[in-house]
């Protein structure tokens, strides 16, 4: 092993020796390789070492979004078209995937280059804001000029190729040959997140949602593009406008758009063979970008000459329309000043004279040309991707029979369920979902132990073998970089293999079918008459993850890992000696000063493989090709031509990965028995529930083991597929999905661990975080919350106990959060007088849960709207969208989302506060309910219909977001018609009005929608709401279709007896939509959905077009879904599942049974364990009373009543009595004593359960 330093700040000759270089430093801190930075004002340019653009930065705001590392394709460009007898060519401009030359030692980046008989030249050229330009676009600053911004230019020059001193063949001269008809344009493509640079790093797709675009037709100019982001810097609004001084025809907003599905096929932009973009659209999705198309001309003897011209400014809130028109007027002013200064410039470089005058850069060291540079094989190499496999193998990899099959308008089979819960995918599925299939997988902590670290790794179908592997923290231990492109164009990014064919290296990509296991995932390429697959499966005891390449015949392999941050680790090989051969392992240990470093000092990662040579970014590169530049970030495991590859991936906190005992991990031929493994966890922690037969709940079989699952990583590994940053624990989101999940299961030592954590995050004066951490970084935190926040922990706590946890929670020692030392302290402090509560255990002078419940509702009566007694708005409720735009909303507004949820939490608390002999709390808990009850009516419904949120303006009451609130235009919103329900707030008769309601202007095909429009749009500046008017995307909640909410809605249904409850709940579950929903586009089915996304391009189309959603509409838009995994969806779904539709219900020595079926599932069987015992629950349905020869006249008999047996004895109980109808029988758990079989009889009316 080598021991000096690593050092890649300059560059260095490829050595032939894989594991040689100085990339194999032994026990080095990994240095990240400089580029080049050209700097004018407040404009700055970035370049890695292979010449590629990697970063803009203009007044302050990072304009670009992605950063290309030295293996990766720039995904922005300028491309050269030719149009010859109806074909296309193409040629990049700049940039690795081009044949350009790069220096940047010539006064300004440019490159040059020659192809299709053309020679080309691109400068990018930097210039200050014009004054008239700042005095022409006021920002909302106080200055009132634009503030601070630049100015850049990429002019493109194209010129006939005379060179004939190379010989080419009479195809190859026809290709370069000049003729008469051909026609020439010019694509230029800019990605884009205008944020502060700290921000820019992460949540690309939610950057993307923030950027309101618009297009102005410009005289001379065409169309010319402005974009605003409304959200990442605000109040501050910054802009970006484009165009093309000789002319801009068509254009697009969205990556998705300009590449197509189709790139994950050959990394290749699909506009580039679409000849006129159908003129253009502006399309508001996850992936923004800036992209221009000139307008075709022909190519004379004196060339053609393009300027993209480019501005941003750091705020500006005008009319975009005006900003259009005024940037392209102040892009002819600088380019004639840039034409006199480059005209000096030009001079000076002629007579070998330094270049003076305005145009002076900064840089660092120079770069290599990519004239000389070396290629990596990541970005040279064609994606090698799957063929077709026959239906007849297709069929057979879910080694079971099919279940829930999916297949296209010709009857060919695209996806399906298998064995164990697994789904298969086939690659003309992954090749219609805007959403590459993916899944999380969670390794090392069987036991779902919050306080033991769960490794996590991510994969994709499109040959993303692993990404952000991560122990522990997601944000901050993570160690495998992110994929973060649905389209796979990073190719860089997590794990990939190249595989060699014929002597040429290719690109593992779209496999012919992916593979979906509850512990790992699986790739299949069928590749003519070979068969290669891929496994990564994830270890259940401890934290470890395989990767594992087989082939049915000698093949060479190389195996990419790449670092997210590789200056966070301490890097270290191993290599096999000479006796040994093959094999080697590299460790990682958290650097000096990383935040690991600090809090996790112990963790270790190693990787390891038992038959690939271990090593740096060498092998990536051809020896003879010239100059490589090595990229700390990568390692690689080179196969010496055998059938296998395999790589193991282990992590600890204590030290306890090395690179002795990790390849003992590796699965080698033990994949199905460590998959199964993995479902019979899943299926353990959900007690076995299982639906028998072939019956509409049949799927239920295949979704819940798969929402268990996402609902853990929620938990466990809180992150998701688009929102790969996380975590924390959201207050709010712990104390429904997860603590929801565990008391529905039986698991209620796990609810009791999460209610402490929640607890040992409250603040003195009894607010709580917004979100926190909750391991080793639980100094971590949102201070400051919403208005609901403090009451979620309430509830939490009345549920748990209502669910069978034990009282004495209560009495449990918890210390408050003390900002001042970053941690509880034993102490509430002087200034912090404790409620009155009847304290029991532990010593007065310790806390207790008690006192938290009392502190909190301090806060609660101390944060009251003026002149009245209710709990003020604040920041916001659970709609993040609808925080409040104006300071004074926060204090005069209420929520009645918010109020109906404090009434449910303080009924719940109050009689097992009193049951605990805590009377006085009991009494204030009772009093709060009390005075919301008697004022609900006055206070919150106008007209006999719920309000939104009630401001008061000098005492009076004013609904928002109702029929008579012209301001807002928004007459109803679900969530307070949905928890005043839950709650028991409204009247029979109200509840009746609001039900109506729902299903009238709420209900939609694909489901609830939060309010029946969305809120106004005025590019982004707001007015009265936040999020709700900043989002330019129609997505998750802006799209209003959030499936939490109609999870809420479904259970508001059980709680009423609809028998449509059923129904509701699979109207939302992937594994069947597709059969239910017309409308629904193409999407991954094993997964939860954080939304149902209504395929608009912009929220004026979605303001103007709104009816199409609805049902019957004559023109129907599409619904695509929304973010995936990270929700409290599943845990809450699961929920209503079991204890509202099959109506299983534990509670503390008791079991309620209140199922809500319509008559069309009689006959349906569950399996489950119930009370420590496996239990067969029979459901009998019928449309009339049920009556028995044993009917007694006890309260558990007679008509319009349900009866349930127990082995054929009937058992004895109350009628619970809800808010809107009679509910369950409630038996003591004694009566089920060794019973296997349960049969509930029930009758029905179409509509209720009786």
């Amino acid at each position: 092993m080598k021991a000096e330093k690593m050092n890649t700040d300059t560059p260095r000759s490829k050595s032939p020796d894989h594991g040689a270089g100085d990339g194999q430093g032994d026990g080095g801190r990994i240095s990240q390789p400089k580029g080049m930075t050209v700097e004018r004002g407040d404009f700055s340019a970035s370049f890695n070492l292979n010449g590629d653009l990697t970063l803009i930065n203009a007044g302050g705001i990072q304009v670009t979004q992605f950063r290309p590392g030295i293996h990766d394709r720039p995904l922005a460009g300028l491309w050269l078209r030719r149009h010859r007898e109806g074909r296309i060519d193409s040629i990049q401009l700049t940039g690795s995937g081009s044949r350009a030359c790069f220096d940047p030692a010539a006064g300004s980046p440019l490159w040059e280059g020659r192809d299709l008989g053309v020679r080309w030249r691109v400068r990018l050229l930097p210039s200050a804001l014009s004054p008239a330009l700042s005095r022409a676009l006021p920002s909302g600053g106080e200055s009132g000029g634009a503030g601070r911004g630049a100015s850049w230019t990429w002019e493109v020059s194209v010129t006939i190729d005379q060179s004939d001193s190379t010989a080419v063949s009479e195809r190859q001269e026809w290709e370069h040959a000049i003729l008469p008809d051909d026609l020439w344009d010019l694509v230029s493509a800019q990605d884009l997140a205008l944020v502060e640079p700290s921000m820019a790093a992460g949540a690309e797709s939610y950057i993307s949602q923030y950027i309101a675009y618009h297009v102005q037709d410009v005289p001379n100019f065409g169309s010319v593009l402005s974009a605003r982001q409304t959200m990442g810097c605000a109040p501050r609004l910054p802009l970006y406008v484009t165009g093309i001084s000789q002319g801009c025809r068509a254009f697009m907003t969205d990556g998705y758009d300009f590449y197509g599905l189709g790139a994950r096929l050959d990394g290749q932009p699909a506009a580039l063979s679409d000849a006129d973009w159908d003129r253009g659209s502006i399309d508001q999705y996850e992936f923004a970008m800036a992209c221009l198309l000139s307008p075709r001309a022909p190519l004379t003897r004196e060339g053609l000459t393009w300027q993209v011209w480019n501005t941003a400014l750091s705020d500006y809130r005008g009319d975009l329309g005006k900003a259009c028109a005024a940037c392209a007027e102040a892009s002819e002013e600088s380019r004639s000043d840039d034409d006199q200064d480059w005209g000096v410039a030009n001079e000076n470089e002629a007579d070998g004279s330094p270049s003076t005058g305005a145009h002076d850069f900064s840089s660092t060291s120079p770069v290599a040309s990519q004239a000389e540079s070396a290629t990596s094989l990541l970005i040279s190499s064609a994606l090698l991707n799957g063929d077709p496999l026959p239906e007849g193998e297709f069929s057979q990899l879910g080694g079971g029979p099919i279940l829930q099959p999916e297949a296209d308008q010709t009857g060919h089979l695209l996806s399906y369920f298998g064995d164990d819960a697994c789904h298969v995918v086939s690659a003309r599925k992954e090749l219609e979902v805007v959403r590459s299939h993916g899944q999380i997988l969670l390794s090392g902590n069987p036991d779902t132990d919050p306080s033991q670290p769960t490794m996590a790794v991510t994969t994709y179908a499109g040959g993303v073998f692993a990404s952000q592997l991560v122990l522990g923290n997601t944000n901050m231990n993570q160690l495998i970089s992110v994929q973060k492109t649905g389209l796979g164009l990073l190719r860089s990014r997590g794990v990939r293999i190249l595989v060699q064919v014929d002597g040429t290296w290719r690109l593992l990509g779209v496999p012919s079918a992916y593979i979906m296991d509850l512990g790992g995932s699986r790739w299949v390429y069928r590749l003519g008459d070979r068969t290669l697959t891929v496994s990564t499966i994830a270890h259940l005891g401890r934290a470890a993850i395989d990767i594992r390449l087989e082939a049915d015949g000698p093949i060479r392999a190389l195996l990419t890992i790449s670092l997210e941050d590789p200056s966070a680790w301490l890097r270290k090989f191993a290599h096999a000696d000479a006796t040994q051969g093959m094999g080697g392992s590299v460790s990682f240990a958290p650097a000096p000063g990383s935040p690991a470093a600090e809090r996790c000092p112990g963790l270790r990662y190693v990787i390891s493989s038992s038959d690939g040579r271990t090593g740096d970014d060498s092998p990536l590169f051809d020896p003879g090709a010239g100059v490589h530049i090595s990229d700390p970030a990568m390692v690689t495991f080179l196969s010496d031509g055998g059938r296998a590859l395999s790589v193991t991936i282990a992590g600890s906190m204590d030290g306890g990965a090395s690179e002795e005992n990790t390849p003992d991990a590796t699965f080698a031929g033990s994949e199905r028995k460590l998959l199964h493994a993995h479902y019979l966890a899943m299926t353990s922690f959900m007690q076995g529930l299982h639906v028998a037969g072939e019956g509409r709940f049949a799927e239920f079989n295949d979704l819940l083991p798969w929402l268990v699952q996402n609902a853990l990583v929620h938990f466990l590994s809180p992150h998701g597929l688009e929102q790969y940053g996380g975590a924390a624990w959201g207050t709010r989101d712990v104390c429904q999905g997860p603590l929801e999940l565990a008391l529905t299961f039986g698991h209620t030592e796990l609810a009791r661990t999460i209610l402490l954590k929640v607890f040992a995050h409250q603040n003195p004066d009894g607010s709580l975080p917004q979100w926190f951490m909750f391991d080793q970084y639980a100094d971590l935190y949102q201070h400051d919350s919403h208005g609901d926040i403090p009451v979620w922990p309430l509830l939490a706590l009345a549920e748990y106990v209502e669910a069978g946890g034990r009282p004495d929670l209560l009495d449990e020692p918890v210390a408050f959060w003390r900002d001042d030392i970053a941690r509880p302290s034993a102490s509430v402090g002087p200034a912090e007088a404790a409620s009155p509560v009847n304290h029991r255990g532990p010593s007065p002078s310790l806390p207790t849960v008690a006192d938290h419940l009392a502190r909190t509702l301090d806060y609660i009566q101390s944060h009251r709207v003026p002149g009245t007694d209710l709990f003020c708005y604040g920041e916001g409720d659970w709609d993040d969208t609808l925080q409040p735009a104006q300071e004074s909303m926060k204090r005069q507004m209420a929520s009645t989302w918010t109020i109906a949820l404090l009434y449910q939490a303080c009924c719940g608390l109050q009689p097992l506060l009193d049951a605990a002999g805590r009377t006085d709390l009991a009494s204030r808990f009772a009093g709060e309910a009390a005075r919301i009850k008697a004022d609900f009516a006055d206070n919150f419904i106008f007209q006999g219909i719920l309000a939104g949120y009630v401001n008061f303006v000098n005492g009076q009451p004013r609904p928002v977001i109702h029929p008579s609130d012209t301001r807002t235009g928004i007459r109803y919103r679900l969530i307070p018609m949905t928890r005043s329900i839950i709650a028991g707030l409204l009247t029979p008769d109200q509840e009746a009005d609001h039900e109506r309601i729902i299903e009238g202007d709420l209900h939609y095909p694909d489901g609830v929608r939060l309010m029946d429009r969305p809120a106004s749009f005025h590019d982004g500046v707001t007015r009265v709401f936040k999020r709700a008017e900043q989002a330019a995307n129609v997505g998750r909640e802006i799209g209003l279709m959030y499936t939490h909410a109609h999870v809420r809605y479904a259970e508001a249904l059980g709680l009423l007896g609809r028998t449509r409850l059923g129904q509701e709940l699979l109207r939302i579950s992937p594994v069947g939509q597709f059969r239910r929903l017309p409308t629904s586009e193409p999407r991954q089915r094993n997964c939860y959905f954080a939304s149902s996304d209504a395929d608009f391009p912009d929220r004026y189309t979605a303001a103007s077009q709104w009816s199409r959603l609805k049902e019957g509409a004559e023109n129907p838009v599409g619904v695509r879904g929304g973010w995936r995994i990270y929700s409290s969806g599943p845990g809450i779904y699961c929920r209503q599942v079991v204890q509202h539709l099959f109506g299983l219900q534990l509670h503390d020595g008791r079991v309620v049974f209140d199922p809500v079926l319509s008559q069309e599932d009689d006959g349906l069987e569950v399996t489950m364990t119930l009370l420590g015992r496996p239990r067969t629950i029979r459901y009998h349905v019928a449309g009339g009373p049920v009556a028995g020869p044993e009917d007694t006249g006890s309260e558990s008999a007679g008509p319009d009543r349900l009866r349930v047996e127990a082995d054929g004895r009937r058992l004895e109980g109350r009628i619970l009595d809800l808010p809107y109808r009679k509910g369950g029988l409630d038996v003591a758990q004694d009566q089920l004593a060794g019973a296997v079989h349960i049969d509930i009889f029930l009758t029905v009316d179409g509509q209720t359960v009786r």
